[in-house]
């Protein structure tokens, strides 16, 4: 048989007789309060509007205290710390009016009810954690003994026996069920016959015991986060691939073997007694809501906070939280869950890999959904690398959960991760087709652009040449497989002989010529510079480069032949011959000037609106500009006042210096020479 000190200790402090004692202490001291002068002095006499406040109030109390346990398995802690301080205001307020009012000697109801208060606030610490019920008894023991010391002073040892009592019962109670390994295997004595009181008091017992075992573990546990984010700071936060967390044991370690000693110790007397599932239970909660909140403090993330990566502001940052929270996952979290349950479930192994899968296989979901969530992603866009990204720091985080997750219970988990780093795989193989599909079937590949500048199709293609390079040099150094065709050279080249194609077909669009060509000129040059700042030359070949080059001097003769170059059919001179006679020249001078003034205005107006992306192209543009116009004008000007003479600056409109601030004004993509 049990000893009868354990016995009694069981009984007590059984859930049930617990709530029992909670609940009529309740009702007993509300219906006491009510009747007592005290609530006179505070309150008033009674009517229909307080008596219907104060039945709401009692209903409350009543109801909190026969469900107890819902705040013990309540994980808002910010809650919690909520509840206590309106606990701790109300009970401060209602001692500064209850001092003022109450003045005379209180009653035996008023004395009643506060004995049943603290006697209702004893029976909550094993009930629930919310961090104030100790004060609430506090309280209530002071306000009795002042009470009792107001009627008689000698009455206040009553008082003071009654409070010490009750704490020490209380205190008494919660330390044997923390502190004491009852373990019935250890018994001399052999049960032949256990009655099912008797069960139900032992598992009771045990459920207890173990419960009080594992706040304590989680109160440590929370505590070693803060470590875990020293440790990443340590190695900052801007990480493209994982493998920089080395720390394997810093949750074990921080835990000590002290807390590993009390966990195993609790699982074998709980199992011995047949309570396995129980603990295992609760173990694992206790654990995975610790992991859980780990990953969301990694990811700087809510609790109520779905992760999806199409919605997130910064695209770049969550990637890079995502790949911080999975390295610390896989070499930090995890290992030391398993290390953990090894110690917890020293010799029993089957119950360990169980216990280590249930641990682990939400927070390893959620990460894994996070990442799979980039495959509905359209990749062709520029969130192409950062897909790439995902599937680079994911594929080399395979070993790492094949390592982890070898057993039975937790192997799916190397399955769901290996499908999700295929699916990324297959996403960025077939973004070819895709980026083909938006060169020449997107509503963007359709668009005209007024200024002639680089086309968004433009952007994108080389986006994609861009990441494919950078995809491709950082698998050789990892020395994994590239995810895309083998020929990802001829690839390229096709989609640059695509885009020329494309190119073209928008370039007839434009009813100038002129600004066709130089939008054909904006678009190669962007190429080319894409293609020297990126070093992408061996990597599309030199007979690309050289062709291009030569594209993009064709293109500029043709702008130059079909815009400005007509302008100098103006300013010819060869019709008069060196020394024309002034008879015979004025007047065809002064109509082939003024037809220069007009279309030279005309030009530049059109032109001022027209966009070149890059500083020095704007600037050879416009030197080749000058180059051409400039010297034809001042040799028609000055032969014009060769035959007019002083008469000759009536039809000048332009001066030298005129004629090239308005072309030095081109090219900006807005309208400067008005």
């Amino acid at each position: 048989m049990v000893p009868v000190s354990v016995r009694i200790p069981r009984w007590l402090m059984h859930p049930k007789l617990r709530r029992f004692v909670g609940v009529v202490s309740s009702i007993v001291g509300l219906l006491c309060y009510a009747l007592s002068t005290s609530f006179n002095f505070l309150f008033g006499k009674w009517n229909l509007v307080k008596i219907s406040i104060y039945i709401v109030f009692s209903f409350i109390i009543c109801l909190a205290t026969y469900f107890p346990k819902v705040w013990q398995h309540s994980a808002c802690l910010r809650f919690r710390a909520h509840i206590a301080f309106l606990v701790l205001t109300i009970t401060s307020v209602y001692s500064f009016f209850f001092d003022k009012a109450v003045n005379g000697k209180p009653d035996a109801y008023s004395i009643v009810s506060y004995a049943a208060f603290a006697i209702m606030c004893s029976s909550f610490p094993r009930q629930i954690h919310g961090g104030f019920e100790v004060d609430l008894l506090y309280f209530f023991l002071g306000v009795f003994i002042v009470q009792l010391m107001k009627i008689k002073i000698l009455f206040g040892i009553t008082g003071v026996c009654f409070g010490y009592f009750v704490i020490i019962l209380r205190s008494s109670l919660n330390l044997t069920l923390e502190d004491e390994h009852f373990d019935p295997c250890d018994q001399n004595q052999v049960v032949v016959q256990v009655d099912l009181q008797q069960a139900n008091d032992d598992c009771s017992f045990m459920m207890a015991r173990l419960s009080a075992c594992i706040e304590r573990h989680q109160r440590r546990s929370y505590g070693i986060m803060d470590k875990i984010l020293e440790q990443v700071r340590e190695y900052g936060e801007a990480i493209d691939v994982p493998g920089k967390v080395i720390d394997h044991n810093l949750v074990f370690d921080a835990l000590g073997p002290g807390a590993m000693e009390d966990l195993h110790d609790v699982a074998k007397s709980t199992m011995a007694a047949g309570f396995e599932k129980e603990f295992s239970h609760a173990y694992s909660n206790c654990r995975r809501q610790w992991l859980e909140m780990c990953i969301l403090r990694l990811l700087k993330l809510r609790e109520d906070r779905v992760i999806d990566p199409q919605t997130m502001p910064s695209m770049d940052y969550i990637i890079s939280r995502w790949i911080i929270a999975s390295d610390v996952a896989l070499r930090i979290l995890f290992p030391s869950e398993r290390q953990i349950c090894s110690r917890v479930f020293s010799g029993l192994h089957s119950a360990a890999d169980a216990c280590f899968g249930q641990i682990c296989s939400e927070a390893t979901i959620q990460l894994l959904k996070f990442a799979e969530a980039f495959v509905a992603i359209s990749l062709p866009s520029c969130r192409m690398f950062q897909t790439f990204r995902v599937f680079l720091a994911l594929n080399q985080l395979i070993p790492d959960f094949q390592t982890l997750f070898s057993d039975g219970p937790s192997m799916f988990l190397v399955n769901e991760a290996v499908t999700t780093r295929n699916k990324l795989r297959e996403a960025i193989t077939g973004s070819y087709m895709d980026m083909k599909n938006l060169i020449f079937r997107s509503k963007e590949a359709k668009l005209v652009l007024p200024s002639g500048g680089v086309h968004l199709i433009t952007y994108n293609v080389m986006t994609y040449i861009l990441f494919s390079r950078q995809s491709q040099r950082k698998l050789q150094q990892a020395s994994l497989e590239y995810p895309m065709d083998a020929g990802t050279q001829s690839n390229n080249i096709l989609l640059l002989q695509l885009l020329e194609r494309k190119l073209r077909t928008n370039s007839k669009k434009y009813k100038d010529p002129a600004l066709g060509y130089f939008f054909m000129v904006n678009n190669r040059s962007y190429i080319e510079n894409k293609v020297k700042e990126w070093e992408l030359g061996t990597f599309l070949g030199d007979h690309w480069g050289q062709n291009n080059t030569a594209k993009v001097k064709q293109n500029l003769e043709l702008y130059y032949r079909s815009s400005w170059n007509k302008l100098l059919d103006y300013l010819n001179l060869d019709y008069y011959g060196e020394s024309p006679a002034p008879e015979v020249a004025a007047e065809p001078m002064k109509n082939k000037l003024l037809l220069f003034n007009i279309h030279f205005m005309e030009t530049c107006v059109a032109q001022s609106t027209w966009s070149v992306f890059d500083e020095q192209l704007r600037e050879e543009i416009r030197t080749s500009i000058k180059n051409m116009l400039l010297p034809a004008y001042g040799n028609f000007i000055g032969t014009m006042r060769k035959v007019l003479g002083m008469n000759a600056y009536e039809y000048i409109k332009y001066r030298m210096f005129d004629i090239e601030a308005r072309i030095d004004g081109l090219f900006y993509g807005s309208i400067m020479n008005q």
